[in-house]
């Protein structure tokens, strides 16, 4: 009995070892294969606004934890990629992003995405380094152009040697159509883009196109938002027709500093819209320009510290997006850690008072934007 006792132990002990082993295989498997980065983001702001016929100003402030996101990649093998981000964003929680990704190779440079995603339209907040957190509707291109719903991009880059990249992109959008769970192609589109980098020289200039500019998050978020008041009616867009929309884009980066700029617009006219002279046929356009620099490169500093400047102006937008006509901005990010961010910003509205040829239920004049945010990014 002792030795079969003994016997007994024995291969507990070797099972145990290769139990460790499996263990420690599939530890390793995931490491390698499975990355995770998380954002967590706190905001304050404080803002003064003026309106039509009201007298004085209304004073507004709010503090948030604005984001919480945490975002795991998992390379399934060389060629296929799979990554869900679920966040929390201003007293909401979702799934922000889950696509599955197959290439590029080295042998075949396409890939194709498929899934929940933000579409190749633009650059939106790619282009600024202000905080672009929802408690500030910045960058106004973000509102125009962002598109997030499931579907699917197709892509090519083609590495150019000595001179360069060149990406091509199309991407189907499958959104909702009626109050049913039927699904349909409803907007597409393409963006190409051309990247140039040489040391700490970068270069990028492309353009983008859709056909359905109304499928935007920040057109749906205001109509929604009209909905909860009593003026809904006093404006209501509704069109049959999609709506064209291109977008052109540049940057220039170089010893620190950097300057962006984008432009978006609609084709045509949207008939049913108010323009801004107050007669219907609406051109909505959004533009805005950016340049900033690393102080660190050009004064001894304790902490890494990048200032920045923004302009921003818009036609036509303001009643179907709720963006003010110019906006000029300025700010400055200090790096406290190597992974802990401190941003000030201020910003000046300027609206156009009584948009649509007359508005007495007070709308907002101007208003004037102190916002300050710690990013911790892992």
């Amino acid at each position: 009995m002792r030795k079969v006792g003994v016997l007994v132990a024995v291969l507990m002990f070797f099972s145990s070892l290769c139990f460790a082993e499996v263990e420690k295989g599939i530890i390793d498997t995931i490491a390698k294969r499975i990355e995770f980065s998380g954002l967590l983001e706190t905001g304050f702001k404080v803002e003064s606004i003026g309106h039509k016929n009201i007298s004085g100003r209304v004073e507004d402030s709010e503090i948030q934890l604005t984001t919480a996101a945490l975002a795991i990649e998992a390379e399934v093998a060389d060629w296929i990629n799979v990554a869900v981000v679920p966040i929390f964003e201003v007293g909401e929680f979702y799934v922000d992003e889950g696509h599955v990704t197959l290439g590029p190779t080295e042998s075949i440079p396409l890939y194709l995405k498929g899934g929940l995603m933000y579409y190749p339209f633009g650059k939106r907040e790619e282009y600024t380094h202000f905080p672009d957190e929802p408690l500030v509707n910045l960058p106004f291109t973000m509102y125009f152009g962002e598109i997030w719903d499931p579907g699917a991009v197709v892509g090519f880059t083609k590495e150019i040697p000595g001179m360069g990249s060149l990406t091509l992109e199309g991407f189907v959008v499958y959104a909702n159509v009626t109050d049913s769970d039927t699904r349909q192609v409803d907007t597409y589109g393409f963006n190409v883009c051309y990247n140039l980098e040489k040391g700490d020289y970068k270069f990028e200039i492309g353009a983008s196109y859709t056909n359905n500019a109304l499928d935007s998050t920040g057109y749906k978020m205001h109509r929604t938002g009209l909905e909860d008041y009593e003026r809904a009616d006093f404006w209501t867009l509704h069109t049959d027709r999609d709506i064209d929309a291109i977008a052109t884009y540049g940057s220039i980066e170089c010893g620190g500093c950097y300057l962006t700029a984008e432009y978006m617009g609609v084709v045509q006219p949207i008939r049913e819209a108010i323009s801004r002279s107050g007669e219907l046929g609406a051109r909505p356009r959004v533009w805005g320009v950016e340049v900033g620099t690393a102080l660190e490169n050009y004064v001894a500093l304790p902490k890494p510290v990048e200032v920045m400047f923004r302009y921003e102006g818009s036609l036509d937008a303001q009643e179907i997006y709720e963006i003010p006509r110019n906006r000029y901005a300025i700010g400055a990010n200090v790096g406290l850690h190597e992974y802990l961010t401190w941003s000030l910003a201020y910003a000046y509205n300027d609206y156009n008072e009584g948009y649509g040829g007359g508005d007495p239920t007070g709308h907002e004049t101007n208003s004037s934007l102190f916002f300050t945010q710690l990013a911790i990014q892992f």
